[in-house]
């Protein structure tokens, strides 16, 4: 179902039916910022551009022939002239042009095709590499199915201006020149009459262009909405069969799905009627240049021919044949204008937690930790911790407790730098962490999660995710200091079993294993285990809790446990409530004091043994 980000139970924001573009100002992109990033991605490849424009000219330059030598040679000079000795001259020249038209075209066609897929390439890495930056807090306010839709979908629509679009406004911009310039050689008059429904044309592009392209823009942002319920409604596939909501989920399905086509309905209609309409409008000239020539055609001071009717006919045809496809480019170039608009929107968010540009590398850690009176809140909301201090020498494990909601996973996600405190400093080995390099820092730091998740890959592939230069060998040792040897070695393909999406034909003590030997295989210094035993049933935490003894053993180890008997022998509990540090000592002393600690273990152990809890229930999963 929904993404479950840090401080589970705090009441964060969330858009689970809304979406999130409606809390965001939408970005107003130029054409000229548009022209600019086409142009960032296309010119490092300029040979290719070259290729495809050199065969772009030649084979448009080829097509200007075929009309002229039909009027001009065959009707007025072989025909009406009665001069048959020129008609193989003419048909072998027509053949010329028109072989080297097509043979160029398919030069063109197939250099603008790679070159197209190289600019998906190259801008989709660049996406991902960007959204792979982003900090978690930008995850936490956006619909995982929005972002892949704007990866995939927005960057489909831009491949299509990349490939059909520019290449056809170059060569039909091209014709249409070479075509108003032959037209103006032959018959200025003529031309005139012939181009006359021009200024309609395009003003009527302008005033299409500024009704249909937020119309463009709600149909990106329909169909980033219908990936993102797809994907979280998928994901949580279980939870509405279990509860028999197939048909509340179609309902909201539905209403995200039918205003995409309401959407997409309103582009055809518009589509539909404009284009008819300006086709008449331009058909208009050939109508004229047909009057217009006939009467000239009696002229006596200079007459017009069949041949000039007929090549400005031939002309004509394909230059508003052009300026047909030119419309086209138009709807394609709107297309992709809000398809980029929603890229750039993803390309300019900036992760709040950054690299100094001084940061050093960690190296290899000792593994002290010390939060020093740290304060924090997520983006929008209260503080969740407020002037925090605790200390953890290296090798010691710290144990934190508290109710639900309390601020221990905010406080651990603190260590690796998934956030930054507001106030306060977090360092290890004596280093404020924001000096460090994040990635060296978290290469120094392991963590199993309450919700482990696998990747899609077999057992082999999941485990050394953990360290990826890592053999085999220390594969299967790792694995057999987690306890997952053993459940390994009786599946289909041992440590070649794919496991599914998110490990789906694991039992979750397997899945959990397998993060343990995932951790150990990385071998950090400074371990983070939240809850890691909490959604297994007890024969598979014994299992677990010994596998936790190997992966702790020598590393500094905070753990955020539920079940306080697991804690007990911990060398530091540390009590939060409220976002507030309110005891720290060991288990025995704390037990002496008799404060929250204390209630709540006697509430769990009283729990255990009669399943009856205490009344006002202090502790809470």
């Amino acid at each position: 179902m929904a993404f479950h980000g840090p401080g589970r139970g705090r009441g964060r924001r969330r858009h689970s039916d809304s979406r999130d573009d409606e809390q965001k100002p939408k970005i107003k992109i130029t054409d000229k910022r548009m022209l600019a990033w086409f142009a960032r991605y296309l010119l490092p490849h300029w040979p290719k551009l070259l290729v495809g424009t050199v065969a772009m000219i030649i084979s448009t330059v080829a097509s200007m022939a075929p009309p002229y030598i039909l009027g001009k040679g065959v009707i007025d000079k072989v025909i009406v002239g009665q001069d048959s000795s020129l008609l193989m001259q003419y048909i072998v020249i027509m053949a010329a042009a028109f072989f080297g038209e097509n043979l160029f075209n398919a030069i063109r066609m197939a250099v603008m095709h790679i070159l197209g897929q190289r600019f998906v390439y190259d801008l989709r890495a660049e996406l991902y590499q960007h959204v792979q930056r982003l900090s978690l807090s930008y995850f936490e306010t956006t619909q995982t199915g929005d972002v892949m839709s704007r990866i995939s979908n927005d960057v489909d629509a831009v491949e299509d201006m990349v490939v059909h679009g520019t290449d056809t406004v170059f060569r039909d911009a091209l014709q249409i020149l070479l075509v108003i310039g032959v037209l103006f050689w032959m018959r200025p008059e003529l031309a005139l009459i012939a181009l006359a429904p021009v200024p309609i044309f395009v003003t009527a592009m302008i005033i299409f262009a500024r009704v249909i392209r937020p119309i463009f823009r709600r149909v990106r942002d329909d169909l980033g909405e219908i990936n993102a319920r797809l994907q979280e409604r998928i994901g949580g596939i279980q939870v509405i069969k279990a509860f028999a909501r197939e048909e509340h989920e179609y309902k909201h399905f539905d209403e995200a799905s039918f205003a995409y086509y309401r959407n997409r309905v309103r582009t055809i209609w518009l589509w539909t009627t404009f284009f008819p309409a300006v086709n008449f409008v331009v058909s208009c000239g050939v109508l004229l240049v047909t009057w217009r020539g006939a009467v000239l055609a009696g002229s006596i001071s200079d007459p017009a021919t069949a041949g000039d009717i007929v090549v400005f006919i031939g002309y004509l045809q394909g230059f508003y044949w052009r300026f047909g496809a030119l419309i086209q480019v138009y709807n394609l170039y709107n297309r992709a204008l809000a398809s980029v608009s929603r890229i750039f929107e993803l390309m300019d968010e900036e992760p709040e937690v950054t690299d100094a540009p001084d940061a050093i590398e960690a190296g290899r850690l000792e593994g002290q930790v010390e939060l020093r009176d740290v304060s924090f809140r997520y983006r929008t909301g209260e503080m969740v911790l407020e002037h925090v201090s605790v200390v953890a020498k290296p090798g010691e494990t710290v144990a934190l407790v508290g109710r639900s909601g309390a601020g221990k996973t905010s406080l651990v996600n603190l260590i690796p730098r998934f956030y930054d405190p507001v106030e306060g400093a977090v360092l290890i080995d004596d280093t404020d962490v924001r000096t460090l390099t994040q990635k060296s820092l978290r290469a120094n730091i392991g963590m199993v999660l309450q919700e482990t998740f696998l990747f899609i890959g077999t057992v082999k592939e999941n485990v050394r995710y953990g360290r990826l230069e890592a053999t085999d060998e220390e594969i299967i040792e790792a694995c057999r200091a987690a306890h997952a040897h053993e459940f390994i070695e009786k599946l289909p393909e041992k440590y070649d079993t794919e496991i599914g999406e998110r490990g789906v034909k694991l039992s979750g003590g397997q899945k959990q294993r397998l993060a343990i030997a995932r951790a150990i295989l990385a071998d950090p210094r400074i371990l983070i285990l939240d809850e890691a035993t909490s959604l297994v049933d007890t024969e598979a935490e014994q299992i677990i809790q010994k596998a936790l003894e190997n992966l702790m053993s020598g590393r500094t180890t905070f753990v955020i446990a539920h079940r306080l008997s697991t804690i007990r022998n911990a060398d530091k509990i540390v009590v939060i409530d409220q976002g507030e540090v309110i005891e720290q000592a060991d288990h025995t002393t704390l037990m002496g004091l008799n404060g929250l600690y204390a209630r709540m273990y006697e509430q769990q152990f009283r729990y255990q043994q009669t399943g009856v809890p205490m009344e006002g229930e202090l502790f809470g999963p």
